[in-house]
């Protein structure tokens, strides 16, 4: 609470200060807000929206890609602009980084209460930014009911209170896939035909078992012993496990696909000293480059640059076609688990408003049009038709004429982080109906008997704190399979035991039986 009362101060200050000046988005916003027009549904009243006074409210929309700001960064900024100037009174400033850096720059903007109006929760954890008070109550003054109705019409009711933290909305889900293809890999299919693999299958994703997995990367080595055969990245783990990792984090864990509300330590679970194990196989047979723990390239990047073959990655309708464009290759893509949704599916990665917005009114409003103006999501997803992307007479986008995804100045391809996927265009090598596919994938995944549960970190945020630097002090040598899990595990888990870790499991324990007391 008084981490949260200084970023508001923080924040005043800042904004008065600008407003005094005259001159930047946090002034001009701070003058714009709050002039009580009549809302309609989509939150685009001409009295509220600055264009019957000439103001214009400006915003900072906050979320990383896996490489950083693409090049045509301004350009898109600018053709978003040019939808909401006029219809909203607001014009947005797109401050993206790499997925790698953009925890710690959004921990130092909103600790220092520099202005951010909308956030991505990717790689920014949703659980760890309540706890320390960085973001708005979206019910507060009835925020999401008098700005947001679109958002909650197009996610439901259902899906907005599965990111409720201790009671409280403070982020908004993203439509996309909530369900996860579990224990998928992504293998590069000319590497695949080099060593007589049968292709000749026409599903999408490849069914095969963990075993078949070892013997397909094992005969990838001996033919292309030069190249690095498989890269595992912090969220490998979790992508190939039947773990259900509660409030986002491995500190006490469902096993066995969530079948049971009981809480366990991962860390003295066969099933993550199996997992570390295999790693450490790999690792010892030479599949692992040598610098994997401190290399922080994207595993897509390396594919795509002929040095890397493998890379663990979630399974979903589409699956083929986002992982081949995000690498520039043809990518297949095994799976050797079920399909999932874990009790943090759905609020894996909200949108939120920061308690530095200049004005969270306009921050609502602008999302609510991100969720169902389809011209404004289409922008941010693909680009600007007829440079970045065109549609094809079947309704599939594809890269414009002399543009591909190595020259495209928007090629993110992370349509999925996007707030509302689903009304975005379907990209070329889908089916026309992936949509409609991937909502009977959540429908069908198996599901998580905690699903909905969210876990606050308020009575063991000191805990967490400490088991979270003991775990990323050996993560990757444990995980990556640097060290012999025989020996690397017991020693991370015994300082984990010192850091607090029973006391999180026992917190969580509670919490999640006073939850399941109320369904």
């Amino acid at each position: 609470m008084k981490k949260k009362m200084v970023a508001m101060l923080m924040a005043s200050v800042m904004a008065l200060s600008l407003c005094a000046c005259g001159g930047s988005g946090g002034g001009d916003a701070a003058q714009s807000g709050g002039d009580g027009g009549a809302e309609t549904a989509g939150g685009d009243s001409a009295a509220d929206n600055g264009g019957a006074s000439g103001e214009i409210t400006k915003l900072i929309v906050a979320f990383p890609t896996w490489t950083g700001a693409p090049a045509d960064t301004q350009k898109i900024q600018e053709a978003m602009n040019d939808i909401t100037r006029d219809k909203l009174g607001i014009e947005i400033e797109l401050q993206i980084s790499d997925y790698g850096s953009f925890n710690q720059s959004m921990t130092l903007a909103l600790s220092g209460g520099e202005q951010v109006d909308i956030v991505s929760t990717l790689g920014f954890t949703y659980a760890n930014a309540v706890q320390q008070g960085y973001l708005t109550d979206l019910e507060e003054n009835g925020l999401l009911s008098t700005y947001g109705s679109g958002i909650v019409d197009v996610m439901g009711q259902d899906n907005i209170d599965a990111c409720r933290v201790g009671g409280v909305l403070y982020g908004l889900p993203n439509n996309r896939d909530m369900a996860q293809g579990r224990g998928c890999a992504a293998v590069a299919t000319e590497y695949l035909e080099g060593i007589g693999y049968d292709l000749s299958g026409d599903s999408e994703i490849v069914r095969i078992s963990v075993d078949e997995l070892n013997d397909i990367y094992a005969q990838l080595h001996e033919k292309y012993p030069d190249k690095e055969v498989y890269r595992p990245s912090t969220s490998s783990m979790s992508q190939f496990s039947n773990v259900d990792s509660l409030g986002g984090s491995a500190f006490g864990v469902l096993l066995d696909n969530g079948k049971e509300l009981k809480v366990e330590n991962l860390f003295t679970s066969d099933f993550y000293k199996n997992y570390c194990g295999r790693i450490y196989d790999y690792n010892q047979k030479g599949y692992i480059s040598q610098d994997a723990a401190t290399d922080t390239t994207a595993a897509t990047e390396l594919v795509k640059a002929g040095t890397l073959m493998s890379y663990t990655t979630g399974g979903k309708p589409g699956s083929k076609a986002q992982e081949t464009n995000l690498c520039g290759r043809d990518m297949t893509i095994f799976q050797t688990m079920d399909n999932y949704v874990s009790s943090t599916s759905v609020a894996s990665f909200p949108w939120c408003i920061p308690i530095t917005a200049a004005n969270p009114e306009a921050s609502m409003k602008y999302l609510n049009e991100l969720y169902t103006n389809e011209e404004l999501a289409n922008v941010l997803a693909w680009g600007i038709e007829g440079e970045h992307y065109q549609v094809g007479e079947d309704g599939l986008a594809d890269f414009a004429d002399g543009v591909d995804a190595s020259t495209s100045g928007w090629n993110h391809s992370m349509g999925w982080l996007m707030p509302n996927q689903f009304i975005t265009h379907v990209w070329v090598g889908n089916s026309p109906t992936l949509w409609d596919e991937i909502q009977e994938f959540n429908e069908t995944a198996v599901v998580s008997a905690a699903s909905g549960f969210t876990f606050d970190t308020t009575n063991v945020a000191n805990e967490v704190t400490a088991v979270q630097n003991v775990y990323n002090e050996y993560q990757a040598s444990v995980e990556y399979g640097f060290v012999d899990p025989e020996t690397g595990i017991a020693e991370m888990n015994e300082k984990m035991m010192s850091a607090g870790l029973q006391k999180i499991i026992d917190e969580k324990q509670a919490q999640l039986d006073a939850w399941a007391a109320t369904k």
